[in-house]
Parts: C-alpha cells; sequence; structure tokens
C-alpha cells in the first residue's frame, strides 16, 4: 500500500472517530472466516479479512474495498490457495435493528447485500514462489451490530467465483463458499 493511501485512511478514521455529525459513514471491517474448497485436503481453507465500506447517510449504498486471503498455511504454496483477494463491492444496506436513543445502550444492526469484482493471485503450479493473477467476482451477505460507542462485530457469508486456464490447465480454480467473523468499527451511524 502507498503512504498516501494509509495517511488519508488515517485521517478520515482520526476525523470521524470523534464526530457525530457527518454526511458520509465509514466502517472498518477486520474478520477471520475461511473457504469449503474442493482442492484442499480437508475440503477448508482458513481466512481473514480487511475492508473499508464507505456509505452516504441518504443512501442505502455502500462501496466496500476489501483484502482477503484463504490458506492452509502463512505462506500459500499451494495452487489451491489464496495468497491474495481484492475486491470492490456494491452493497446495500438497510437498518434491521435500532434501539431507541432515550436507552443508555444504543445497538444498531445494519444488514448488507451485494456483488463486486476484483482479482486474486495463487501460487503458480509448479513454482509456488511466483503467483498466478486472475479476476473473479464475489457476492457478500452479512450483518453488522454495533455493541457499543463505535465498536461492534460482523457476520459474513460470502461466495467467491474465479476461473482462468492457461495452456489447457486451469491455474486458477475457484467457486466457494465461505464466511468471516469478526470486529468493526462503526464511524458515523
Amino acid at each position: 500500500m502507498s503512504k498516501k493511501f494509509l495517511v488519508a485512511v488515517v485521517a478520515i478514521l482520526s476525523l470521524g472517530a470523534f464526530s457525530s455529525a457527518q454526511a458520509v459513514g465509514v466502517t472498518l471491517r477486520l474478520g477471520q472466516g475461511g473457504l469449503r474448497h474442493d482442492r484442499a485436503p480437508d475440503g477448508v481453507l482458513g481466512g481473514g479479512q480487511l475492508a473499508l465500506d464507505i456509505k452516504l447517510d441518504k443512501h442505502p449504498i455502500a462501496i466496500s474495498i476489501s483484502q482477503e486471503y484463504h490458506k492452509k498455511d502463512p505462506v500459500a504454496d499451494s495452487p489451491y490457495e489464496i495468497d491474495r483477494l481484492v475486491a470492490a463491492n456494491a452493497l446495500y444496506m438497510a437498518t434491521v435493528a435500532k434501539k431507541k436513543p432515550e436507552e443508555r445502550a444504543v445497538v444498531y444492526a445494519v444488514g448488507y447485500l451485494g456483488g463486486g469484482i476484483g482479482w486474486l493471485d495463487v501460487p503458480k503450479i509448479g513454482n509456488p514462489d511466483a503467483m498466478e493473477r486472475g479476476a473473479m467476482f464475489d457476492i457478500a451477505c452479512g450483518v453488522n451490530i454495533r455493541a457499543f460507542w463505535k465498536i461492534g462485530f460482523y457476520i459474513e457469508g460470502k461466495y467467491i467465483h474465479s476461473s482462468k486456464t492457461t495452456d489447457n490447465v486451469k491455474v486458477i480454480d475457484f467457486n466457494d463458499i465461505g464466511g468471516m467473523v469478526g470486529i468493526s468499527l462503526n464511524l458515523g451511524w
């Protein structure tokens, strides 16, 4: 990541953390989970996600940019593992539950559903030090619950599809479902 991008993210999060009047809602999500995958020895891959959701207050649509990994070991060395996945999604967000403001603990639950496109990197067949890049699309559905202050947790189900053939050999082959569970920092809602 570039330094300019990191500076911009830190500035947005810093300003949003202490402001209650915003025209944009920003959510940072960090989670763990996995995918069901037929080529893995035990049929599953562990994974993680870092996502940034940006939503205008007056519209139920959010843009979500996420980076994920799905692998068996800390270093991806098999072509069925995803070393890096970057996706841009359009999400429909709707309030599912909201406590009345006069109650002490205000908890919101926001459901979301959407999809998007991106790319993923997997180790090359026969040369795990090199990566093969391919296009992908995904569908995500989940709920983000703000538990206290601006901290919450989320549960997400997802579907990932990516396929690439080189010289009549399938070098990328994902058609998998999975899930994530994690914490969220909710700014602006």
